[in-house]
C-alpha cells in the first residue's frame, strides 16, 4: 500500500513539474515575441538609438505621442538656440525638458494619427492611388483646405488673395488672446502658427471647424495635419521655393523683424556668408518637417525618399517663382470661385505682400556652393517638387472628373 502510494506521488510530482517547465518555455517564448515586436515597433524606441526607424514620421523622443498631443507645460517659447546639425542625438547640454521644449518649438508639438503607410491619416490623398474608393472621395461640406506655409515662399501673398480674391475665411490670431470670433474679414481669431497656440486649437478643433473656416494654415506640417479628424479632413498644399532662395531670404528679414517671435537682434552682426559658413545654420527645414525630425537628426536618402513619398501623395504643390500658374491650378484643383476678375493677378504683380528686398549671393559662388551643401536635401526635393508641378495638370482634369462626379 505504501509502495502505489508513493508512485502515485512520484506521477504527480512529475505531471506538475511537466506543467511548469511548458509554463517556463510559453512565458520565454511570449517573452521573446513582445521584445522582438518592441524593437521593431517604433513606439518602443530608445530614444537614444542613433538610426531612427526611416519610415516613422516622428522623432523618438515623441514616443507614444505619435498618436497623442505632447503634454507638457503650456509655456510661451522664444526662439531656441540653435541645435547642432550633423549630430544623431541631441546636444548633450540639454537636459530632457530643453529637448522637449527643442522640440516643440520645431516640430510644433501636437502629432497627428498616422495610417499604415505612417503619413498623416486624415489628410487626403492628392489623387486616388489606384481607383475612386469612399476614402478618396472628398466631402465638400466637411473638408478643409490645408495650408502648409513654407516661410518666406509666397505664403503672405497667398493668404491674402484666399482672403480677398476667393472669400475664404481661415483661423488667425489677430487680436490679442486668441477667441472663436471673427475678428477681420474672414479671419477666426485663433492662432494655429504658433506650437502654444496650435496646442490651444487642437483642444478647440471641433469648434473651429464648425464656425466654418474654409482653410486651416500651418508652418508645422505634421502639427497642422494633427487638427484635422475622421470627421473634418485636410487637403493639403504649400508653395515651395528654392532653398538657397529662401534661406537668404529669411537671415536678412529675421535680423530685422522685431514683431516676430524668430527676430534675431544678433544678427546685425554678421553677414549672409559668415550665417552660412557657421554651425548656426540649420538647414533641410522641408525634409525635417515632412519626416518629423530633429535638426540633430543626421538625415539620409531613406529620409529625403519618405519626404518625397509623402508630397506626392498627400500634398498639392506650387512653385514660388510660377506663382501665375499655381494660383491658376490651385483655383482649378479646389474649385474656388474669383469675386473680381484680376483680382488674384493683381495681388500677384502690383501688391505682393511682406517682400523683403536684399542682397542676393552668386549662383555658383564660395557661399552658393556650402549653402547647397548644408540644403542638399530640400535641394532634391525641391527638384522633385517641380516635376510634380508640371505634371498636376492631368491631376486637376482627373479631380475636376471625380468632384463633378461626370465618370
Amino acid at each position: 500500500m505504501t509502495m502505489k502510494r508513493s508512485a502515485q506521488v512520484g506521477s504527480l510530482v512529475a505531471v506538475i513539474s511537466s506543467c511548469l517547465l511548458l509554463a517556463s518555455i510559453l512565458t520565454t517564448r511570449h517573452a521573446s515575441i513582445i521584445t522582438s515586436s518592441n524593437e521593431e515597433n517604433p513606439l518602443f524606441q530608445n530614444e537614444e538609438q542613433s538610426s531612427p526607424p526611416l519610415r516613422r514620421l516622428v522623432h523618438p523622443q515623441q514616443k507614444k505621442m505619435t498618436r497623442r498631443r505632447l503634454q507638457e507645460q503650456n509655456q510661451t517659447l522664444g526662439l531656441p538656440p540653435p541645435p547642432a546639425v550633423m549630430n544623431d542625438v541631441a546636444p548633450p547640454r540639454l537636459d530632457e525638458d530643453q529637448k522637449r521644449q527643442r522640440i516643440k518649438a520645431f516640430l510644433g508639438g501636437i502629432y497627428p494619427h498616422l495610417d499604415d503607410d505612417m503619413f498623416p491619416k486624415y489628410l487626403r490623398d492628392t489623387m486616388p492611388r489606384e481607383k475612386l474608393s469612399v476614402m478618396d472621395v472628398w466631402d465638400l461640406d466637411k473638408d478643409v483646405a490645408y495650408f502648409w506655409h513654407i516661410p518666406k515662399a509666397s505664403g503672405s501673398t497667398l493668404k491674402n488673395i484666399m482672403n480677398f480674391c476667393f472669400d475664404l475665411k481661415r483661423a488667425e490670431n489677430t487680436d490679442g488672446l486668441p477667441s472663436m470670433e471673427f475678428k477681420r474679414n474672414n479671419i477666426l481669431n485663433m492662432d494655429t502658427t504658433s506650437p502654444d497656440g496650435l496646442d490651444k486649437s487642437f483642444e478647440y478643433r471641433e469648434e473651429i471647424f464648425n464656425s466654418g473656416v474654409d482653410l486651416i494654415v500651418s508652418n508645422y506640417f505634421l502639427a497642422g495635419a494633427a487638427l484635422f479628424t475622421e470627421k473634418h479632413r485636410g487637403r493639403t498644399f504649400t508653395v515651395l521655393r528654392h532653398p538657397i532662395e529662401i534661406a537668404q531670404s529669411l537671415f536678412h528679414y529675421r535680423k530685422k523683424a522685431k514683431w516676430e517671435r524668430t527676430y534675431r537682434k544678433d544678427w546685425n552682426k554678421i553677414t549672409f556668408a559668415d550665417y552660412a559658413k557657421s554651425d548656426n545654420y540649420i538647414g533641410n527645414w522641408v525634409v525635417h518637417q515632412l519626416t518629423g525630425t530633429m535638426p540633430w537628426v543626421q538625415l539620409t536618402e531613406e529620409h529625403l525618399q519618405q519626404a518625397k513619398n509623402v508630397l506626392k501623395r498627400k500634398v498639392f504643390v506650387g512653385i514660388a517663382d510660377q506663382m501665375d500658374e499655381t494660383v491658376r491650378q490651385l483655383r482649378e484643383y479646389f474649385g474656388w470661385q474669383e469675386k473680381e476678375p484680376f483680382c488674384a493677378f493683381n495681388y500677384l504683380h502690383s501688391n505682393p505682400s511682406n517682400t523683403n528686398p536684399h542682397p542676393l549671393i552668386k549662383r555658383g559662388s564660395e557661399t552658393w556652393n556650402v549653402v547647397a551643401e548644408k540644403e542638399k536635401y530640400d535641394l532634391a526635393l525641391y527638384h522633385y517638387a517641380l516635376e510634380l508641378f508640371a505634371g498636376q495638370r492631368e491631376m486637376i482634369r482627373m479631380r475636376k472628373v471625380y468632384r463633378d462626379g461626370t465618370i
